[in-house]
């Protein structure tokens, strides 16, 4: 009777120690973010805007596919714009200068993977690293007077991300990271030589639902 007792309990505990083990574990679990995303143009970019664009937003779907990784998609856009009373612009038929507005528009789809730090559901902080990779249109415009010109491509796109979720209770948190974006070159570049790549860096804040 007594072993019979001893096997129930070894049973009852280690049935209730897995319970607790799998309820901490957070493959099957998702996460959906919607961020306020503002940008920075770097490298040739910059030299056509250097201004910070705080106009933008960023929708994100994530899956844990293992305790620490997960698998998602990510959806991004970015305004970023200037007006320059003398400004002086090269174009592939000339040099213009006077007053013209500049804008760069950025919409980039990315499928990405990431890793998270901390393996415990009970953590309230959350830092991960991420990779993405996917596609981005860019828009880009000169206005001068009342004449346009448009230039628009679809790049091939990479971007790697580092942030933190912060939970706040309820399966809420807040989410900040940033991301480094390259957009390879694709099409004709709206001023001179051949190189139509773009770069830029995001920085977004915002609400995460975590299940």
């Amino acid at each position: 009777m007594n072993k019979i007792k001893l096997i129930l309990g070894i049973f009852i505990l280690s049935s209730l120690f897995l319970s607790s083990a799998n309820s901490q574990t957070r493959q099957g679990d998702y996460i959906a973010s919607i961020e306020w995303s503002t940008a920075l143009n770097v490298g040739r970019a910059s030299d056509y805007i250097s201004e910070f664009g705080w106009s933008g937003g960023a929708l994100t779907f994530k899956k844990f596919v293992q305790n620490n990784v997960a698998v998602g998609l990510n959806f991004n856009y970015n305004i970023i714009s200037k007006e320059d009373l003398d400004g002086v612009t090269e174009l592939q038929n000339g040099t213009v200068s006077g007053p013209q507005a500049r804008y760069l528009n950025y919409a980039p789809i990315y499928a990405n993977l990431g890793y998270y730090f901390n393996k415990s559901k009970r953590e309230k902080f959350i830092p991960y690293i991420q990779a993405n990779v996917g596609t981005s249109y860019v828009w880009q415009r000169l206005q001068i007077g009342a004449n346009e010109v448009d230039n628009d491509n679809w790049h091939f796109a990479l971007g790697p991300e580092a942030g933190f979720i912060y939970k706040t209770g309820n399966g809420v948190g807040i989410t900040f990271n940033a991301k480094y974006n390259y957009a390879f070159s694709s099409g004709e570049p709206l001023g001179t030589g051949d190189d139509n790549s773009y770069s830029f860096l995001n920085f977004n804040l915002g609400l995460s639902y975590i299940r």
